[in-house]
């Protein structure tokens, strides 16, 4: 019987080590940004259209994340990675094609949705990357609003004193359940750019 109860034994702790570790390596989830493998956003901003896919799960130093791409006319053209944590969803990295440096590291990770999102509710971010700054507040407000995609219900994330270095983009953020971002607009001086979800495509895993 020793021997058989050791060999249960020895299966039992295998079996928990490799549950453990696959905790370890599981994304956590949130459905205002739904970040599974294969999450496709289709967008268009006035008459250009572009996607932003999650391609796979990878670790930023110790922090597993989602990297998300974004493509316009088939190319790649940006990336960035993600993490959910217990208290938001938060940006790493940026990465740009064609800028110099392509890659810019933020330092702290920047929150730019607090978790969970509550109507009246608001933060502070302070962020570096690569000789770049970002600082500001963003407030969180509940707002219908309606895209190409549908009508959606959606925790409206809006910063009034966003500073990047130099410039003081107004930048306001919808953040609808179970779908992630369905609108963005973006504000410098008198240019305004509107960015719309056209369809949204569920991920796999």
């Amino acid at each position: 019987m020793k021997p058989l109860l050791h060999a249960l034994l020895s299966g039992f702790v295998v079996f928990v080590t490799a549950v453990n570790l696959a905790a370890q390596d599981k994304l956590k989830e949130t459905p205002y940004y739904p970040l599974k493998v294969g999450t496709t956003w289709h967008y268009r901003a006035g008459d250009r259209k572009f996607t932003i896919r999650v391609v796979r799960h990878e670790k930023v130093g110790e922090t597993l994340c989602a990297l998300l791409e974004t493509q316009r006319d088939g190319k790649v053209v940006g990336s960035e990675h993600l993490a959910v944590a217990a208290d938001g969803v938060y940006r790493y990295d940026l990465i740009e094609a064609g800028r110099t440096p392509a890659q810019q590291t933020l330092k702290p990770p920047m929150l730019i949705l607090k978790l969970p999102p509550k109507n009246g509710d608001s933060w502070k971010v302070d962020s570096r990357g690569d000789g770049k700054t970002f600082r500001g507040s963003f407030q969180v407000a509940e707002q219908e609003i309606t895209v190409p995609a549908g009508t959606y219900k959606t925790f409206r994330i809006a910063s009034q004193d966003l500073e990047v270095n130099s410039l003081k983009p107004i930048l306001t953020t919808f953040f609808a359940e179970g779908v992630g971002i369905v609108k963005q607009i973006i504000q410098m001086g008198d240019t305004k750019i509107e960015i719309e979800l056209e369809k949204f495509e569920a991920g796999g895993r």
